[in-house]
């Protein structure tokens, strides 16, 4: 027996191309496949015919929080903005004690304390509104909660002359810059889902 005859004999061949070697087997169907013929898909190795039916598997979707998930975030943000405002802002002094932003004297508290509290309605407003556009809102919602961060971090920059800063301005940053980002979040969203007008 010749040479070629003995190593074309003991090799596989595809069982499209007769005259090529097979590289693999189909996943699909356990045909052999040979160097045009297989392809390789999501780590498995197909033949044409096996190709449509993985290609029409859709990987599953990123999961991410839904919409009146970022909706409820922006209320519970404004929430935890108007604890804040119910913690002591300094040590001691003006701005210690129970409600310590509610002093008019350090102004960049009371400005804090006035946006987590509009803010806080604008929120249940928005709840309370029937249905329809409600992206007039977040924006609003967001530029309160920009404004409760903003306030609350001169709050902690400028404190009241003799005192310290204590921990209702800090709560404030974190509470204004969620309330900002859940408000912000949930806009783009309401943007992506709203049908494109020709």
């Amino acid at each position: 027996m010749p040479v070629d005859e003995r190593t074309t004999k003991g090799a596989e061949r595809c069982d499209q191309h007769p005259t090529r070697p097979a590289v693999g087997t189909c996943d699909g169907c356990g045909r052999s496949l040979c160097l045009s013929c297989a392809v390789p898909v999501r780590g498995r190795l197909l033949g044409a015919e096996c190709l449509p039916e993985p290609l029409a598997e859709r990987p599953a979707p990123r999961r991410r929080l839904p919409l009146a998930g970022t909706n409820l975030l922006t209320g519970a943000a404004f929430g935890l903005a108007l604890l804040a405002t119910a913690l002591p802002w300094t040590r001691f002094g003006v701005g210690s004690g129970i409600f310590g932003a509610w002093r008019t004297s350090p102004a960049w508290a009371f400005l804090a304390a006035t946006a987590a509290l509009t803010g806080a309605a604008v929120w249940v407003a928005r709840q309370m509104l029937p249905g329809g556009d409600r992206r007039t809102f977040d924006v609003a919602l967001a530029a309160l909660g920009a404004l409760v961060a903003v306030a609350s971090v001169l709050a902690i920059w400028h404190p009241p002359a003799f005192s310290r800063v204590w921990i209702g301005p800090w709560v404030g940053v974190v509470a204004g810059i969620c309330a900002g980002w859940a408000s912000l979040v949930s806009l783009r969203r309401a943007r992506a889902a709203q049908p494109v007008r020709v």
